[in-house]
């Protein structure tokens, strides 16, 4: 499905193409007539009694700048040649300034990952603290285990392995935050 907007920056080269063709008087005309119905090259040639290569050249750019395209239709000429009509795109075209959101979503997937790093490394610093509790552990829930009875086996597991690991989630939180405050205030200083 084919987009219903244009959305330009001011620094998009494509906006000057389009001021360009918006002030050409000849693009005017064909955009007008084209406004009424679809045509050929050789039809807007003969209504605005221009050359075919002008009016040629003038639906470049316009084809170009996004303002018409290729109609669906077309017909056949004498000789056999398939000839294209043209239409006005059904498009808005927009033109702004460069606005803050493309600075935003960049500094929200970079603090994504920056934190995904931060959780990575303090999970495998985890993972390397939990191997140095497994001996002790696995003494201490076998004697459990050899010295109790089923029914007090479950609920002692739990707080055995509660004592061995830290929590850590909240500097994971912290340094997350952290990293986005960072970008956004580096993203909304200018920086690029």
């Amino acid at each position: 499905m084919a987009e219903n907007y244009i959305a330009l920056d001011l620094n998009d080269p494509r906006t000057k193409g389009i001021a360009e063709t918006i002030s050409n008087p000849t693009c005017k005309k064909i955009l007008s007539l084209l406004a009424e119905k679809d045509l050929s090259e050789s039809d807007l040639s003969s209504k605005l009694s221009l050359p075919i290569n002008t009016v040629e050249y003038n639906i470049k750019k316009l084809i170009q700048s996004g303002l018409i395209e290729k109609s669906k239709g077309f017909f056949w000429s004498v000789k056999g040649k398939k000839i294209p009509t043209y239409k006005i795109s059904n498009k808005k075209i927009i033109i702004s300034p460069r606005t803050s959101f493309r600075g935003i979503l960049p500094a929200i997937l970079g603090s994504i990952i920056v934190a995904v790093g931060i959780k990575f490394y303090s999970f495998s610093k985890t993972i390397k603290q939990a191997v140095q509790y497994v001996a002790p552990a696995t003494d201490t829930i076998e004697k459990t285990i050899a010295a109790a009875e089923p029914s007090q086996i479950v609920p002692s597991l739990p707080k055995i392995m509660q004592s061995q690991s830290p929590e850590i989630w909240p500097w994971f939180l912290l340094g997350a935050l952290t990293a986005i405050l960072i970008i956004l205030i580096y993203n909304m200083k200018g920086g690029k």
